[in-house]
């Protein structure tokens, strides 16, 4: 991951670089009318480990305040013989494939004295989709987490050798399958970034429009895990609340995003969307609870776990959605 972070900057850092240079007036003349930046990458993204730390815990006047530094962790899933990063990939007739992204940089002096700002827009080229392979959700103590201080970076794992979890680390949520996010082949997803001034009133607007997430079979299989047949051991197999999820566009119809932002504020990172979206099908298939085929002997007469069967909606939406995320 560090080399081909490597090359995108130095993809972004090439054009700056070439500003420095000595130019005549000519050249100077010539550069002063351009209409912005085009750039266009072709990688795959691969992680370890992503943590959003919490420095103070809760904070209660009971002197069993939860105050302690923690992290929620995504990574690969545990207890596998070889680790495995967490790769999010491009979608091509169905194949996985390199993530194509272009983006396109421009400035303007805006209105008023503090309107200047630059503007990225940021689409998806050469895919029609994306795809994110297996991962989990950790919760952390601050044992396991990396830490800068000053200029000083230690990295820290939630594993032991062997993939296996350290004391104290928990396993919240596990996805077993490929997530894919199908695109409208059309219309394909796109956000605009604006940086600085924000004449478009949000920092981040979202366009275009997927057809489904997991939207083959009967979905992407997850679990909400709550311990192992061996408890605690992560080598065998979780047990939890399982259920494939599954998202799609409502009567054949693509769900657009158009109408959806993101953003900072003083409270925080905000997410959500203005006015009433398209329609769209959530389900939640297979619904078990506990192990398929077992059940504790003479409890409910006897009777082993299965599927209670499905649950969703059909035909909803969303209203003037607004979610606000702070005091981390």
């Amino acid at each position: 991951m560090n080399k081909k972070l490597g090359y995108v900057s130095l993809l972004l850092l090439s054009p700056f670089t070439m500003a420095m240079q000595p130019m005549d007036d000519q050249s100077l003349s010539l550069a002063t009318g351009q209409d912005g930046l085009s750039i266009g990458i072709n990688t795959d993204l691969e992680f370890k480990h992503i943590a959003i730390i919490d420095q103070d815990g809760l904070s209660y006047t009971d002197p069993d305040a939860y105050t302690n530094k923690a992290g929620l962790v995504i990574a690969g899933v545990a207890g596998q013989a070889t680790a495995q990063n967490v790769k999010i990939s491009g979608l091509s007739g169905g194949s996985a494939t390199q993530l194509g992204l272009k983006a396109v940089i421009d400035t303007d002096r805006g209105i008023g004295t503090n309107g200047a700002f630059a503007n990225i827009a940021l689409s998806f080229d050469g895919v029609d989709g994306i795809r994110i392979s297996p991962f989990s959700i950790y919760a952390a103590p601050s044992t396991t987490l990396s830490t800068l201080v000053g200029n000083v970076y230690t990295a820290n794992s939630i594993f032991d050798s062997g993939n296996i979890l350290k004391t104290n680390v928990k396993e919240i949520l596990r996805s077993n399958s490929n997530i894919d996010i199908a695109f409208d082949t059309n219309n394909k997803p796109n956000m605009n970034i604006q940086l600085g001034a924000v004449p478009q009133d949000k920092m981040v607007l979202f366009g275009g429009a997927i057809n489904s997430i997991c939207g083959t079979g009967t979905g992407c299989n997850m679990l909400l895990v709550s311990d192992y047949t061996t408890s605690g051991d992560s080598t065998t197999a979780p047990v939890g609340a399982s259920f494939d999820f599954q998202l799609t566009g409502h009567d054949g119809n693509a769900f657009a995003l158009n109408g959806f932002y993101a953003g900072i504020e003083n409270t925080g990172l905000i997410f959500g969307n203005t006015g009433e979206s398209s329609k769209f099908d959530l389900k939640l298939n297979n619904v078990t609870l506990g192990t398929a085929g077992q059940s504790a002997t003479g409890t409910f007469n006897t009777l082993p776990n299965a599927s209670i069967g499905n649950i969703g909606m059909t035909g909803a939406s969303v209203t003037n959605l607004r979610v606000n995320v702070g005091g981390m």
